[in-house]
């Protein structure tokens, strides 16, 4: 129904530098940001579009050429100057990078950018691995430190840890590399048997903090040196299932169902659930901004419906056979941009199922294209 639109978008935001945030180009969203080109070309790649394939591409060389001497790389890039971040560095936009420059590269087929690109790749894998900082097997990000830069979540994110298996997998069989192949196989592990209550009987990386976790349908959001965060990280989760992580799917398609039904909608929250004034984690919210404070119940990361992370989910529950509920996200996300206008905003509060932040968006414009991707799609419906 949108899909046109939705592309129509991300090629208005398509310049020299590569792909932009917003179509409507003005403040913060006229850069080429990490994460946001990262998603929005990995959509052109499944979408099949050859001019956001292209942008992707631009972006890719614009973020290698800013790369730090560490391997880090740039939060962001404006007219060849980069940022890494403001309050904290974004772990994020060095894992995106380095998953979806090598998705580009297989697509492409270009051999000289993928030599090209080789050293800057395990630069950044390099920088990686010293975010560990235990050099145990996952990676540490601080509070701020990625897409969530406004909410609570630190330490060994679900979400962090995915991208940078995804990284290390890519990486490993780009150049067919069979030590970071095992290196990819440990990280997946490490986290199936961290993030989620199971009767393995190994060893956990805090033993203490997984006895007293709670069982719960999903991966855990974090886990720091106090314990685990055991919220619902929507977008962790939904990355997860499409890299082939385990979940009892029934009782997450039953978690969802409920969730849906708390709210009255399929618009789902990113986390779950939301922080109210005088909960403990309301201190670590309420300062915790750039601009102006916009985590207010229901609100951008605090319970924030994110179209962009409803397509991941939507991709990840496809890819494990799930399709009623994928169907479900779509027709909902499509009724509300026919009612209420304002195509491809940023987020919806849950309470009202408002359309807010900036307009289109191409981080939203992904989402959709995510949610309307069908390859995974069986010629019936009648699974889960």
């Amino acid at each position: 129904m949108f899909k046109e639109e939705a592309l129509g978008v991300i090629r208005k935001a398509i310049t020299e530098e590569g792909l932009l945030a917003s179509a409507q180009q003005r403040d913060n969203y006229a850069r080429v940001w990490a994460r946001d080109s990262m998603m929005t070309g990995y959509a052109g790649i499944l979408a099949g579009d050859d001019a956001v394939v292209k942008g992707l591409g631009l972006s890719v060389f614009t973020l290698a050429k800013q790369q730090a001497e560490n391997g880090q790389i740039p939060s962001n890039v404006i007219q060849g100057k980069a940022s890494f971040g403001t309050h904290v560095g974004r772990t994020d936009a060095t894992t995106w990078w380095t998953a979806i420059t090598c998705e580009y590269l297989k697509v492409s087929e270009n051999r000289a950018a993928q030599e090209q690109l080789r050293e800057p790749l395990y630069r950044a894998l390099s920088c990686l691995k010293t975010w560990e900082y235990n050099q145990r097997g996952l990676l540490y990000s601080p509070l701020g430190g990625n897409w969530a830069d406004e909410y609570v979540t630190s330490g060994y994110t679900l979400y962090d840890n995915v991208l940078r298996y995804w990284a290390l997998r890519n990486v490993s069989e780009l150049y067919e590399d069979e030590e970071l192949k095992v290196l990819a196989s440990e990280a997946k592990v490490l986290i199936q048997e961290n993030f989620i209550k199971n009767g393995s009987g190994t060893a956990k990386y805090h033993q203490t903090a997984y006895e007293k976790a709670s069982a719960k349908p999903y991966f855990w959001a974090a886990l720091n040196a106090n314990g685990y965060d055991e919220r619902f990280d929507l977008a962790g989760n939904a990355l997860a299932l499409y890299l082939g992580f385990e979940l009892d799917l029934p009782a997450f398609s039953d978690f969802l169902t409920e969730i849906s039904g708390r709210f009255n909608h399929w618009m789902l929250p990113v986390f779950h659930p939301v922080i109210f004034p005088g909960d403990e984690d309301w201190r670590l919210l309420e300062n915790n901004y750039s601009y102006s404070f916009k985590n207010r119940p229901y609100h951008f990361h605090n319970g924030g419906s994110w179209p962009v992370f409803l397509g991941w989910l939507c991709l990840g529950l496809k890819r494990q056979g799930m399709y009623n509920i994928p169907e479900r996200i779509l027709a909902q996300y499509e009724a509300l941009m026919q009612e209420k206008g304002n195509h491809f905003s940023e987020y919806y509060s849950t309470d009202e199922l408002l359309p807010l932040g900036t307009g289109q968006l191409c981080f939203s414009a992904s989402g959709y294209l995510m949610m309307i991707h069908e390859d995974s799609l069986p010629s019936n419906n009648d699974a889960l």
